[in-house]
């Protein structure tokens, strides 16, 4: 990631969630505070050269949800803004190029839409966190679903719309508790892509004759699993390890990804997968 940040001139990363993981038996998932050295060990120690010079636009997975989720509000609030989640939900205007194209982003936390409240345990922090939050209703998930709508309509006049979340969408993986509402949505106000995690895999299901939207899943940073979702039109190898690499060029229609395969430290790195997503028009 640091030699392709450093090659790109990557301007920022997005950062899909399960942020900070239980790595051993002395470890525990997320963080307990600001001042938790995991920032450190985990985050600053690791990510160096250009990524740690760009924000990391952030959203919390459910290992996150495990202990304290909103300290990762407060470190970005009166620690380090560089580790980019000013809020569970969130949205943001970018430019780029000399032509200042604009780029919606609409960053939403998807694990209240994943984990049915009355079925959790208090094992760990998820079914607090949710309370404390008020999101663990159908009242409060309708309202979450209906704020994401209202974001999705108020930049329907911009060429790019990006939605970013923990829980991958890619084929059936959409189907659990109210994921299946979000798809819909992002249909419907012609999202360009949805970039997410969870599964640890590179996947993607591209568009098609009934679908806009491109759904990335990139979640094989840290693990990976054996086996994708159903319903990829691409996956990696079971066993993969690596990232995805986004770009648009200035004055360009057209977005590049490439999904990179990372699995062997001290081996150069290979590109596996690699096309190109339009912009939004008005007629589609």
């Amino acid at each position: 990631m640091k030699n392709w940040a450093k090659w790109n001139n990557s301007q920022f990363v997005i950062n899909v969630g399960d942020n900070f993981y239980q790595i051993d038996d002395n470890d525990y998932d997320g963080i307990q505070s600001v001042d938790d050295p995991k920032f450190k060990t985990y985050w600053l120690d690791v990510y160096t050269g250009r990524l740690a010079d760009i924000p990391w636009f952030t959203v919390a997975g459910n290992h996150d949800w495990y202990a304290n989720v909103s300290a990762l509000l407060d470190y970005y609030w009166l620690k380090d803004n560089r580790f980019f989640i000013p809020s569970l939900y969130y949205v943001r205007k970018s430019t780029f190029g000399r032509s200042k194209t604009e780029v919606a982003w609409i960053h939403i936390d998807t694990d209240p839409f994943a984990y049915f409240y009355g079925n959790l345990t208090d094992k760990n922090e998820l079914k607090a966190n949710l309370a404390t939050m008020n999101i663990e209703t159908s009242d409060q998930l309708e309202g979450k679903l209906s704020w994401i709508e209202e974001q999705l309509k108020a930049v329907q006049d911009i060429k790019w719309i990006f939605v970013v979340g923990h829980h991958g969408l890619v084929g059936d993986c959409s189907n659990v508790y109210y994921l299946p509402r979000l798809r819909p949505l992002f249909e419907k106000y012609r999202v360009t892509a949805y970039f997410a995690g969870h599964n640890h895999v590179l996947e993607m299901e591209s568009t098609n004759a009934t679908s806009h939207v491109t759904y990335f899943t990139s979640g094989a940073g840290g693990k990976f699993d054996l086996k994708g979702c159903k319903g990829a039109t691409w996956g990696s190898p079971g066993g993969t390890m690596g990232f995805l690499h986004v770009s648009i060029e200035d004055g360009c229609d057209q977005l590049y990804y490439e999904f990179v395969n990372a699995t062997t430290a001290g081996q150069t790195p290979q590109v596996v997968k690699q096309g190109y997503i339009n912009a939004r028009t008005d007629n589609v």
